[in-house]
């Protein structure tokens, strides 16, 4: 290979073409049905579903943080609850014991 600019570098980049790749093919599609009025509205609506879809799982990952945040201080108060009440039986003894 010949070089004729500093930039142009042997590639091992093998291309394919989309059937190769697994993919439908895009060359029947013309350029003007790409940019269609029809096509922009629907990517468009796939883009409100996906941010409506983006929206709902933030909304319950909050409501489950916000559940199990609750759950949590509950087990706290409870156990502060017990904590309490154990304490006052133990004064209450070491007072019935004091002469």
């Amino acid at each position: 290979m010949i070089r004729s600019r500093p930039t142009d570098r042997p590639t091992r980049r093998i291309t394919r073409s989309a059937a190769e790749a697994g993919r439908p093919s895009t060359e029947h599609l013309s350029l003007t049905y790409l940019r269609s009025t029809k096509m922009y509205s629907m990517h468009e609506a796939l883009a409100r579903d996906r941010m409506r879809e983006a929206e709902q799982r933030s909304a319950e990952a909050r409501l489950v943080r916000t559940l199990s945040a609750h759950r949590r201080w509950h087990r706290v108060a409870v156990r502060a609850q017990a904590t309490e009440k154990r304490l006052a039986q133990r004064a209450d003894q070491l007072v019935a014991v004091a002469p």
